[in-house]
């Protein structure tokens, strides 16, 4: 099985994007599994600006789906391992 290049490296730098404070409530809903629905009624915000959240997060990571976005998010260590559920690593907040 070949493996997609492109999703095996992030070509931009990353040194200066900070999730926002929405971002990193939604990135930890995403990583725990919550829906768009899910985590606009718990935000208090529409569905539409969860999901745009998101598709920002995954530009930025360069992630194609919130399964990539979650992976890279741990990778890049943006995302905390040793905790369930999974909370943002306080040097990835400004």
């Amino acid at each position: 099985m070949a493996i997609d290049q492109k999703y095996c490296e992030v070509s931009q730098p990353l040194d200066d994007w900070v999730p926002s404070s929405i971002q990193v409530r939604i990135l930890e809903g995403v990583a725990a599994g919550l829906s768009s629905g899910r985590l606009s009624r718990e935000l208090h915000l529409s569905s539409k600006t969860i999901d745009y959240h998101v598709r920002v997060m995954s530009d930025k990571l360069q992630a194609p789906n919130r399964v990539a976005l979650v992976s890279r998010a741990f990778v890049l260590q943006i995302l905390r391992t040793d905790t369930w559920p999974p909370r943002i690593a306080p040097e990835a907040m400004d």
